[in-house]
């Protein structure tokens, strides 16, 4: 019986490759780059390892202090101070790629696109490869050490120097010159990060700089002590530590929102938990777990100095390593183990398509930490069985007879390809341990098919939709046409296109013949949007390009209250402005909003609305936030209103507008 997961069958043939003897990897994102993302929150797709068993070690010349890097089908690359810069077979750590750059590869390389860019050597270059054949495609001359690690953002990438200069280059070309560089006249070690479009890092001179994409300063900020670690972008706030032993929460425009003080100075850049808790090192030997608004949730002593940064696994296991050569795995503040590497371990651990963790030392070794792997057989008793094995990992596996050797230890099912004439096997789950294996059997029974078509018809390619009966199918596009169907009631379900209106779904008996249904996608309306532009102090705003009274015959202004640091307006022309109402309640001092399915209630001086019946704090990072009455007109926070409504609310510290942006759903 064919079911839904054919189309992810056809899917998954496309993302997996196979290499070493039947063991496949998945392909990796287009990019890998020190702390995961633009967002540098170290959070990794993979859980990790859960005992310190040492699948491989290799010795590479000089010192290892940068992060590894996950390529194209799970080989790891390690990059030294002598400038080797190696990829190794995932599995048994086999060397598979080298490159020598001179000493002096200090900052963590990038990966993107099937390219390797690093920043280093003697003399000092950014250098591009090809990581599928070690060809150098071009460099370009720094002339200074570089420890801080690469970042790519829309083809453009970025690093810092300890010539006291921010680089950036556009990859999108093979020029050799600089999109362009920013002087902050103090080393740069810190790495960059994304906030918003714009990026962010510190220097040793202790400031936090945000600058444009096109090299323009937006803000700087001094927080005092060197800020070597790389900052961390979540929920629109900057976190980030100082050589001081502070740890600090900035907002957006660069401003101190709350600081925690460690006893050492802080290298280790800081990783994210799921619940948005954040964890960093400190030099006074501790591994700090805090919240978002900087309360200490736990610390664990480590006993030594931490400037490893910590890798951050899916299920929120913490790894990092010590100065002493330690390293720790962490679950909910307990130690899970601990492995002793022959020299001090700078270089943050990741974690590899398989689950196991990487990192390096100061003496040179690249480690490989790994769970117990077993060996996944399949049979079948036609050709043409085709099979997806999900798990540890994931398999696809076709034929009669099929093998995968060096899987995780875990649980497997197996689902099996629906094909046309024989009924599928069930799934199944059997369990693999370490140093064993499992076997699945599969018969596939023929089944006796009446010979009948369903044709599918729409005006659309990109129409899809299910026909569901006594088997299930997923089509797409204008035609298409399904053969030998059993007889029974089959309806067709049309799924929602952007922009156009859904036909409703059609239900007829198949008995013999050609049954064919049809779809048409009538195309709606483009979508409403408002816009509307506010500024503060100014009686007027710009609706649509229209200029309106905030507060008709009144003349009211919106305002920033100083001591919330909050804008706060007349609220009624605005709701009206997008279509909802606002309503007043005297008796209760109480103000409420009605828009679409949405009912906002605020009370003068309280800190809580209650929106569709539930309440909630009008201003999380802010608890003194509420309406209040000014000058005898009732002013109510507007971000939280325009926000709850559905629009987009954006600030201009320049020109202190407020843009509210609706855009009215479709489909």
């Amino acid at each position: 019986m064919m079911k839904k997961i054919l189309t992810f069958f056809v899917l998954f043939i496309f993302c997996f490759s196979f290499m070493y003897s039947g063991l496949s990897f998945a392909d990796t994102a287009s990019v890998s780059m020190f702390r995961v993302n633009c967002e540098r929150n170290g959070r990794e797709p993979f859980e990790g390892p859960k005992t310190n068993s040492l699948k491989w070690e290799h010795r590479i010349s000089g010192s290892i202090v940068a992060s590894p890097l996950i390529g194209k089908n799970g080989v790891v690359f390690f990059s030294t101070t002598d400038g080797i810069f190696s990829g190794f077979e995932s599995e048994k750590g086999t060397t598979v790629f080298s490159v020598s750059l001179g000493k002096g590869v200090f900052s963590t390389p990038l990966i993107y696109n099937g390219y390797a860019y690093i920043a280093g050597g003697t003399p000092s270059y950014l250098y591009k490869f090809d990581v599928s054949t070690a060809t150098k495609r071009w460099r370009i001359l720094i002339n200074s050490k570089v420890h801080s690690s690469c970042l790519v953002y829309k083809d453009t990438l970025y690093f810092g120097a300890d010539n006291g200069f921010f680089y950036a280059k556009d990859i999108s070309t093979n020029l050799t010159e600089w999109k362009w560089k920013y002087e902050v006249n103090s080393p740069v070690y810190s790495s960059p990060a994304v906030l918003n479009g714009k990026i962010v890092f510190g220097a040793d001179n202790g400031n936090l700089y945000c600058v444009s994409d096109k090299g323009k300063l937006v803000w700087e900020k001094q927080l005092g002590g060197e800020i070597r670690a790389t900052p961390l972008i979540y929920d629109g706030r900057i976190y980030i530590g100082s050589t001081n032993g502070t740890f600090y929460k900035l907002d957006a425009n660069g401003n101190i929102l709350k600081q925690f003080k460690t006893g050492g100075a802080i290298y280790s850049s800081a990783g994210l938990l799921s619940d948005g808790s954040l964890a960093f090192g400190s030099y006074d030997g501790y591994l700090y777990v805090i919240s978002s608004d900087l309360s200490l949730k736990y610390k664990f002593n480590a006993g030594s100095k931490i400037y490893s940064s910590p890798c951050i696994a899916s299920d929120d296991t913490i790894y990092f390593g010590t100065l002493d050569g330690a390293v720790f795995a962490l679950s909910n503040g307990n130690k899970l183990f601990e492995f002793d590497a022959r020299g001090s371990v700078y270089s943050s651990p990741v974690i590899g398509l398989d689950g196991t963790l990487y990192f390096g030392d100061s003496d040179g070794w690249a480690y490989a930490i790994g769970s117990k792997t077993g060996i996944i057989t399949v049979d079948s008793n036609i050709d043409d069985a085709e099979y997806l094995i999900e798990g540890p990992k994931h398999y696809y596996g076709r034929g009669k007879s099929y093998m995968v050797r060096g899987a995780p230890e875990g649980a497997y099912t197996i689902t099996y390809k629906d094909i046309s004439g024989y009924k599928t096997p069930p799934s199944e789950t059997l369990v693999l341990k370490g140093n064993s294996s499992i076997h699945f059997h599969a018969t596939y029974e023929k089944v006796s098919l009446i010979k009948t078509a369903i044709v599918v018809t729409t005006n659309l390619d990109q129409a899809t939709f299910t026909i569901s009966g006594p088997e299930t199918f997923n089509g797409s596009g204008k035609e298409y046409t399904i053969k030998n169907v059993p007889a029974g009631v089959y309806t067709v379900t049309f799924h929602d296109v952007n922009g156009y209106k859904t036909p409703i779904a059609v239900k007829k008996e198949v008995e013999e013949g050609i049954v064919t249904f049809t779809g048409e996608y009538k195309e709606l309306p483009p979508p409403k949007k408002v816009q509307i532009v506010l500024q503060i102090d100014n009686p007027y705003m710009v609706v649509n390009g229209k200029k309106e009274e905030v507060d008709p015959g009144r003349g009211t202004k919106p305002v920033i209250i100083a001591k919330w640091g909050r804008t706060v307006v007349p609220i009624r022309a605005i709701v009206e402005a997008i279509g909802g109402k606002v309503q007043w309640n005297n008796k209760e001092k109480k103000v409420i909003i009605l828009f679409n399915d949405t009912t906002i209630e605020l009370w003068i001086g309280k800190n809580s609305a209650r929106v569709n019946g539930k309440y909630r704090l009008i201003d999380a990072d802010n608890p003194d936030v509420t309406p209040i009455i000014l000058n005898d007109r009732t002013m109510v926070p507007i971000r939280f209103v325009a926000e709850t409504l559905g629009c987009d609310v954006k600030w201009d510290p320049l020109s202190k507008k407020i843009i509210i942006t609706y855009t009215e759903s479709s489909g």
